[in-house]
């Protein structure tokens, strides 16, 4: 047999043995669609919980009674002002707080936050308000 066969009795086993593989793939991907397809996810049924992080955050920021900035709330729940500042976006994109422009020219900062506890669902408005 010459080295051209050979080698293409080789590349045609490997195509053989890559199928079998592939197949198994394609099996293993159909059975994980159909588990996502099953359980529909928590942002659809509207009952995503928040992390424990953001629901210390939320639960300072409704004590206060003026608007507070990013560096006032990380100093009180004990977190960088980066971290803090990206939750802080999370709670406003579910509407859970406010944020507004800075009008007070004593303070360094751009913008200022306040709780929205009308929109809260009623489970996190009793972790938030619990101990009033």
């Amino acid at each position: 047999m010459s080295s051209t066969e050979e080698m293409l009795r080789e590349i045609l086993e490997e195509q053989k043995r890559l199928g079998v593989l592939l197949g198994r793939q394609e099996k293993r991907i159909g059975a994980i669609e159909q588990k996502l397809e099953t359980k529909p996810d928590a942002r659809e049924r509207g009952d995503e919980g928040l992390p424990p992080a953001l629901l210390r955050l939320l639960k300072v920021v409704s004590e206060l009674k003026t608007w507070a900035s990013a560096d006032e709330l990380a100093k009180k729940v004990n977190l960088s002002r980066n971290l803090t500042s990206g939750y802080l976006a999370r709670l406003k994109e579910k509407g859970y707080i406010e944020r507004g422009p800075n009008l007070d020219g004593s303070r360094q900062v751009r913008y200022v936050f306040k709780a929205n506890l009308e929109k809260l669902p009623e489970e996190i408005r009793r972790v938030v308000t619990r101990g009033r």
